[in-house]
Order: structure tokens, then sequence, then C-alpha cells
């Protein structure tokens, strides 16, 4: 073996090295960190099989309360990922998941619809930028070659927390219902709000701002790593327009928002309305319809593994995102014509596999094209827009659902978006947006 061949193995091990003590660092505890969250996002679904009964709230006032938290969100997305990039991560995400732990087991305690929808705009407001945050601070440590993969096990969280908070809060509203003169409901959001608040003090201590911090990290790792880092980036010119006014002039923000925004509305309609739907189809114990609610959700983890996984590994973002909106469109338009419950769990199971896939595969998209100065707002742009969907979503379905008497119109008109979303990424997103970088061999890291 030659000097060069044993100084290039030597490089190999040192970074493989860096990668794995990065991980093993960030990412599982950013994991339980965004399943907390979203369980705190979308255990309203649930509460409201007891909850609309005890205080008046019809499906459409339901679907406007859930929705009402995305206004705010929206709002306060790019401000709070600004304040990412100039306070760093710790300070943010400690403000962004205390706040919202308290909005939640607040909620344990409103009276009225109003009262809700106040709460669920301050939940909104207290969690935004929390996503975009995580895309953008994974960026600080994971090459473009790895960042589907990194980004799925966050978005993994989603369809974990999915599937533990329909059980778990099942179990809750049937077996603390009237525990210290509290309904069940209300037992949700206590229990399932106040380890945010303890999660958000751990990450001061637990989590580092930058390579240059982690003192876990050796000399030569923390080059390695910013080598890498720096062969990502995209050259920064003509700015003199200004990095918010480039940000809005780029096409190629509002087509991938919209692609979010597609798979958003899949996401929410299986988060929200699921156990409405499974309990409509004739399940009467809260319990079982939690546990049948779970399956499909169980099928978006493995989707997101797999195809963020293929992704990486044969450098292909195009073609995986294609079948990913095929795969909703299809789900959800068969799920509405089966006859039989366990025929329409398996076709959502399909749309929620493809909608678990598509996330981590559209967010490895913007770090691609958006240089270093525009990514903070660039990414927070994007998740704006496209959190749109979780404004318009509920209260449509929930209107169609006061009008109908059945949720199949939305859930048909969400599968014609899958189609739009396929249509739109096979042929209006340019090869220089699907890229995968071929900077260095990625490592493996697990």
């Amino acid at each position: 073996m030659t000097v060069s061949t044993e100084l290039q193995l030597e490089i190999a091990i040192k970074r493989k090295t860096a990668y794995r003590k990065i991980w093993w660092r960030i990412i599982p505890f950013l994991f339980i960190c965004y399943g907390v969250a979203f369980i705190d996002r979308i255990n309203l679904g649930f509460t409201k099989l007891q909850m609309s009964e005890e205080l008046g709230i019809n499906a459409t006032w339901f679907g406007i309360a859930a929705g009402a938290f995305f206004i705010t969100y929206a709002l306060c997305e790019m401000p709070s990922n600004a304040l990412l990039a100039r306070w760093g991560a710790r300070r943010t995400f400690l403000r962004i998941m205390f706040l919202w732990g308290l909005a939640t087991v607040a909620t344990a305690f409103v009276t009225s619809v109003s009262h809700l929808i106040t709460l669920r705009l301050l939940l909104g407001a207290f969690e935004a930028g929390f996503l975009p945050g995580i895309i953008l601070y994974l960026t600080f440590w994971f090459p473009s070659s790895m960042r589907a993969r990194v980004t799925a096990v966050i978005f993994v969280a989603n369809a974990v927390a999915g599937s533990i908070a329909s059980p778990l809060s099942g179990w809750i509203i049937t077996y603390m219902d009237g525990v210290g003169g509290l309904s069940g409901w209300k037992w949700v959001f206590v229990v399932e709000g106040a380890p945010a608040c303890l999660l958000g003090i751990l990450c001061f201590f637990v989590l580092r701002d930058r390579p240059d911090d982690a003192t876990w990290l050796t000399d030569d790792e923390k080059r390695l790593v910013k080598e890498d880092l720096a062969k990502d980036e995209i050259p920064e010119e003509q700015h003199s327009k200004g990095v918010m006014r480039n940000i809005l002039c780029n096409p190629v923000n509002y087509l991938v928002a919209y692609l979010f925004f597609t798979a958003a509305c899949s996401n929410y309609l299986l988060f929200f309305w699921l156990p409405t739907i499974v309990k409509d189809s004739g399940v009467n114990s809260l319990v079982d319809v939690g546990f049948l609610s779970a399956i499909p959700l169980l099928f978006g983890f493995v989707g997101a593994i797999a195809l963020s996984w293929s992704s990486d590994v044969l450098r292909e973002r195009r073609w995986h995102l294609v079948f990913c909106f095929g795969l909703i469109s299809f789900g959800l338009v068969a799920g509405t014509i089966a006859q039989t419950l366990p025929w329409m769990l398996f076709f959502f199971a399909v749309a929620s596999f493809g909608t678990g896939a598509s996330g981590p595969l559209i967010w490895s998209l913007p770090p691609g094209y958006l240089d270093r100065k525009s990514a903070p707002l660039g990414i927070a742009f994007i998740s704006t827009l496209g959190n749109v969907a979780g404004f318009v979503s509920p209260p449509i379905l929930g209107y169609i659902k006061t009008v109908t008497g059945s949720l199949n119109l939305g859930i048909i008109g969400i599968a014609m978006l899958g189609l739009t979303g396929a249509v739109l990424t096979l042929f209006a997103l340019s090869p220089a947006v699907v890229r995968v970088k071929k900077s260095i061999d990625s490592p493996s890291v697990v």
C-alpha cells in the first residue's frame, strides 16, 4: 500500500468517524423533538372525537381551529429562521419548544371554540420556524450527498409520532377521563404538551450551533466536515438586488413550495381526519380507533426511510418524487372507493407511504440550489408558502364533511393535487434543482 493510499484511507476513516459522531449527537435528539412537536400539532385530530361533543364544535369550526395554527405559523416562519441564523439553534429551539409546550398544556383549559382558535394561533406563532430551522441546521453539519437520508430520519418522526399519538391519545381519553375532575381530552393536551418544555431546556445543553463549537469533534474531523460543506457552497453572485428580492424572484422557490403544499395536504388529511374516517366506518371504541388509525401512518415511516436511502444511493431525486406523488394520488382515490375497512386502511397506507417519502425528498432540494446567504430565508419562505396547506385543507375538508356528510370529495381533490405534483416534478424541475452533488463519497454514519 502506497503512502498516498494509506493517507486516503486514514482520511476516509476520520471522515466516517466524524459523521458518525455528528449523527448520534444530533439526529436522535432532533428526532424526538420533532416527534413531540408533531404530536402537539396533530393531537387535536384525535381529541376532536370527545372535545367536539363537550364544547359543541361542528366539523366546519373544528377545521377552522385546526387550520388557525398555520396562519401565525406562516407569518412567523421567516423571522424565526432569520433569528436562528443570527442567534444559533440552541437559543432558537429553546424558545420555540418551551413556549409551544406551554400553549399545548393551556389548550386543556379552553371552554369555547374562540378559546381554542386563540390557543391554536398562539401555538402556531410559538412553533413557527421549527421545521425550516431543523432543515437549515442540518446544512451546517451534513453535505448534500447525505442530506436526503438525514432529513428522512427527522421526517420519520412524523409517522412515528402519528402512530404513537393515535393509540396514546385513545388510551388517555378512555382511561384518564374524569381523573382530577378533567375530561380525557384535556389530559391528552397536558400529558403530550409538557415534554416539549423539558426538551426545549435540554436543547440548550445538548446541541451545538456549528462544527467549530463541537468539543466532541477533533480538529481534523472539524476540518474535514468544513471542507465537505465548503464544496457544497453555491457562489454568492448578483446580490445587488438583495437576498429577499432574489428569493421572491426565483420561480423555483414557488415550484418547490407547491410540491410541499401538495404533500402537506395529504399529510394533514391523514393526521387530522383519519381517526374520524375510521370512527365513521363503524369502529366505536376510541382505543380501537387509535390503533387502527396508526396502521397507515406507520407506512409513512417505511416510505421515508426506503425512498430517501434509495434516492441518496442512486443520486436521483426526480423519479423518486414522481413515484411518491403517484402513490399519494392512487392511494387516496382507491381509499375513498374501498368497500371494507381493511382495504380502506391498505390504500390509505399506500398514500401514507408516498406522503412520508415525499417530505425528505422535497426538503433535500432547496439547500442544493440556494446559496448560504439565501438559505435561511429561502427555506423559511418555501415552508411558509407550503404550509398554507395546513390552513386551507382542514377548514375545506371540515366544510365538505358538514355539507355532504362525507370527506370523499375533499380526498379526491387532494389526490388530484398529487397528480399535478407528479407532472410538475417530471417536466418543470430543472436538472440543476434535482442534482445530487458528487463532492465526496458519502460515508455511512450508522
